[in-house]
């Protein structure tokens, strides 16, 4: 083979076998199925999740821009979770038999080297507070997941569940919802890691 074609077909080969070794990838070298580069998931962030409406909306002591990510109904009372710039929060309205005041809980998202990474998709922050006898909350706030602790101080299992968000009941008295809002896969890793931990 000519030193001319030689080079030309190795040329062409090297081209080729590079446009193969990125089959699958999108803009900004991820790989198919959310996987970036690197090999570690990709998680849509809190603050880019869909926004739900409430009626009524947020209280008027809790600035703006906030988005509302779920909202969970308990018999008179209900949980909403949302986000505000760098913060995780919650707003939990226990129904008036459960003798509880209501909660407002924020916990802002940890800075570099911060927070616990127990669970996946961390670092988190973490917040906890008492309502009453039988009401509290804890929330773990990470840039990709809010992950929530409720007792709502007697309220039947949540009835109505709207957002991007998973809803479970522990087994351990007071009742407890654990709530998980994120997107569907980190909500199942999530789910998965408490499950077996």
């Amino acid at each position: 083979m000519a030193p001319g074609l030689r080079t030309a077909v190795l040329g062409a080969v090297v081209v080729a076998l590079s446009l193969l070794g990125c089959v699958g990838c999108e803009s900004g070298g991820a790989a198919r199925g959310g996987e970036p580069a690197g090999g570690g998931p990709r998680f849509t962030p809190l603050d880019r999740l869909e926004a739900v409406h409430v009626v009524g909306g947020l209280p008027a002591d809790v600035g703006t821009p906030s988005s509302v990510l779920a909202e969970i109904r308990y018999g008179h009372g209900r949980l909403i979770a949302y986000v505000q710039g760098d913060s995780c929060a919650i707003i939990a309205t226990p129904g008036a038999d459960a003798g509880a005041d209501p909660i407002h809980l924020v916990a802002k998202r940890p800075g570099g080297g911060e927070g616990s990474s127990r669970l996946p998709a961390g670092p988190y922050s973490t917040a906890s507070v008492a309502g009453g006898p039988r009401t509290w909350a804890s929330l773990q706030c990470g840039e990709n997941a809010l992950v929530i602790e409720y007792a709502a101080g007697g309220e039947d299992a949540p009835q109505q569940v709207r957002g991007a968000v998973t809803v479970t009941r522990t087994g351990s008295p007071p009742a407890t919802s654990r709530i998980i809002v994120g997107d569907p896969e980190v909500r199942r890793l999530i789910e998965e890691r408490i499950g077996t931990g």
